[in-house]
């Protein structure tokens, strides 16, 4: 993906790999490794928790790997809840994440075949309303930051159109 959309190859492979850090642990160690880190929550991230192994894996990848640009560490802290001002190595890490071989979640095909077809906002877009309707058809708290993503896609797209 990182070559399709013209992205740092190298900079994409370090954040693909290293991406799932802390995703082993525990729900509570999560949420310690967030106080050690002094990384800021949201009321009701109990019932998120997992959201927090892409900001705890981010810090941990950063103190483990000081070397690493500040690009790699952000795309692997937004892997999950992504943010309203991507970058294009941010979109290419949470989409790959979505759509990699092994996950078997919802009817993905569709979005994989369009990867390199369409232009990597629209894909990015594609793929974070599959996970909001994913959310919401599981009746899962959906954090607050991803209404602002929502709307500052939406708002991109209107404005292009």
């Amino acid at each position: 993906m990182a070559e399709q959309y013209g992205t740092d190859i190298e900079r994409a492979r370090i954040a693909g790999l290293l991406h799932d850090w802390d995703k082993s642990l525990t729900d509570a160690q999560l949420m310690e490794r967030a106080r050690e880190f002094d990384i800021r929550t949201v009321a009701r991230l109990e019932d998120m928790a997992a959201l927090l192994h892409a900001q705890t894996g981010a810090e941990a990848v950063r103190r483990e790997f000081p070397e690493l640009d500040d690009g790699v560490i952000q795309a692997i802290a937004r892997h999950t809840s992504a943010a309203p001002d991507m970058t294009d190595l941010d979109m290419i890490i949470y989409i790959a994440d979505m759509i990699e071989p092994l996950r078997s979640q919802g009817n993905l095909t569709p979005l994989r075949t369009i990867v390199g077809k369409v232009p990597l906002e629209t894909l990015f877009l594609k793929s974070f309303e599959m996970t909001m309707e994913h959310l919401i058809r599981r009746h899962r708290f959906i954090h607050p930051a991803s209404l602002e993503v929502w709307n500052a896609y939406i708002a991109r797209e209107r404005n292009r159109g």
